[in-house]
């Protein structure tokens, strides 16, 4: 594999603080996801990892942070504190008003710096992996079909839940729910599917988990209230076993993402050995 070699790294997230500064910035959503892209690029430029996960605490503990860099000495050289003794955090609960106090809300939120693992810098063809994936399965209408769409369906923009659009889809054609049952594992895999493309198949597929949320983009806010709009949008977890296919381009998959949304916390393959 040519180009710099992708490191998994990690670091942990307090979930109080991110959420306060959340609430500071306007931001506020289901998952967050937008509020830790706007903390990572801040903190971190264009050396934030991405795409990224965030896996919750355990016992009480801090939220994690998985995600793939392809340069950690950039990252590295973006933390303020990678080179120094850990302090302990601010307090989060500090009244975060004025931009003088961004710098403490940033380190409130990562209050370690990441560390890194490197990634096989290639990957051998055959070789079965077993995956979990937190994915956004949808699909893109055209400007065309989206201007006709429902104003609630176009909070989404162009976007709709995979599942969804198969619905639609029956439903133009003629078919019924009787006569042409669908569910969403079989849709879900075979978008995973055509995302995986020529770099990998599947060999198993389960889905863990489906939910709708409301999420946050980058739309400017309202002056007066401060406030984002959101659109709700599919979270999808799935697990399974993947076999590659083709090495080059499944290193190029891993370190971009699979699908839209990476910077928010969607697309990241996270890898274990087959059989665990």
């Amino acid at each position: 594999m040519s180009g710099p070699l992708l490191h998994l790294v990690r670091t942990a997230v307090a979930p109080a603080a991110l959420r306060t500064f959340a609430a500071h910035q306007g931001v506020l959503d289901d998952d967050l996801g937008y509020a830790l892209h706007l903390a990572l690029r801040r903190r971190f430029g264009a050396a934030a990892p991405q795409p990224w996960r965030l896996m919750p605490g355990r016992d009480g503990g801090p939220d994690m942070l998985l995600g793939y860099s392809h340069d950690k000495d950039a990252l590295r050289a973006a933390d303020p504190r990678a080179d120094a003794r850990p302090e302990p955090p601010p307090d989060w609960e500090a009244d975060w008003r004025a931009d003088d106090d961004a710098e403490s809300a940033l380190a409130a939120i990562f209050p370690h710096p990441f560390e890194a693992k490197a990634m096989p810098r290639a990957f051998a063809e055959g070789a079965a992996y077993g995956f979990t994936l937190r994915m956004r399965p949808v699909v893109r209408y055209g400007p065309r079909a989206a201007a006709a769409r429902s104003a609630a369906d176009r909070q989404g923009g162009h976007e709709r839940d995979a599942f969804l659009a198969a619905l639609e889809q029956r439903d133009l054609a003629g078919g019924s729910e009787a006569n042409d049952p669908l569910e969403r594992e079989p849709i879900y895999q075979a978008w995973l599917e055509r995302r995986l493309g020529s770099a990998a198949r599947l060999s198993a597929f389960r889905l863990v988990a489906h939910r709708r949320i409301r999420t946050v983009r980058s739309i400017p806010p309202d002056a007066a209230s401060r406030r984002r709009p959101g659109f709700a949008g599919p979270e999808t977890v799935v697990d399974g076993v993947l076999t590659i296919v083709d090495p080059a381009a499944f290193a190029a998959l891993l370190g971009h993402g699979v699908g839209r949304h990476g910077a928010f916390g969607f697309g990241m393959l996270l890898l274990r050995p087959a059989g665990r």
